[in-house]
């Protein structure tokens, strides 16, 4: 049973860690306001994955996984999240004060808005099924659910701490206003990029 842990172990590592849209939103939370930002950022992605491993271990992640209209519809709003989330920080880096668009941008990569963008995320959703299922008849008592939800705590919240920490350490190359211009339509462009990687 522990060679099954280490599996799944390595399964969250290597999906969290590797670059997908929830990695760009908090490396950009960082760039636009240090630790402090990364903090809800990373918070609302680790507290929806765990209730995602909650909601499966009811069994609603079954009947979403069963359900290909429901998958579709989770798919298209997630899509849309990003879309607009990844043209708000292009759009964003044409204008010479940044001050008012910083609350609306809040609003939706903030711990409320990445909590719920979890559900709207087919990655994770097929990350959480697929730990779930590895562990089969392990995970039907709270033992299991429990080392599982550790698992999804402390991996997830390590990995999206590594990638703050790379936005602190690029804010300094980035303080020429010109750069972070650049490199802001960059991350709107792998925004919106990782929303169209959610049809494949």
């Amino acid at each position: 049973m522990m060679e099954t842990y280490f599996a799944v172990a390595g399964l969250i590592f290597v999906a969290v860690i590797t670059p997908g849209p929830n990695n760009f939103i908090v490396l950009e939370q960082t760039l636009e306001g240090g630790w402090r930002a990364a903090g809800p950022a990373v918070t609302g992605v680790v507290a929806g994955t765990q209730l995602l491993l909650l909601l499966t271990w009811l069994g609603v992640g079954a009947a979403v996984a069963q359900e290909p209209r429901l998958q579709r519809l989770l798919t298209y709003a997630g899509a849309g999240y990003l879309l607009w989330l990844g043209l708000w920080v292009i759009w964003r880096s044409f204008l010479d004060t940044k001050e008012e668009t910083k609350a609306s941008q809040a609003t939706f990569a903030s711990f409320g808005g990445l909590l719920l963008f979890q559900f709207l995320n087919p990655k994770s959703w097929v990350l959480v099924l697929t730990a779930v299922a590895a562990n089969g008849p392990a995970v039907s008592g709270f033992a299991g659910l429990a080392i599982l939800g550790l698992l999804f705590f402390f991996i997830p919240s390590a990995c999206l701490l590594l990638w703050a920490s790379m936005g602190v350490a690029l804010n300094r190359f980035l303080s020429v206003s010109s750069r972070r211009r650049r490199f802001d339509r960059m991350m709107g462009g792998l925004l919106v990029l990782s929303a169209g990687m959610l049809f494949r």
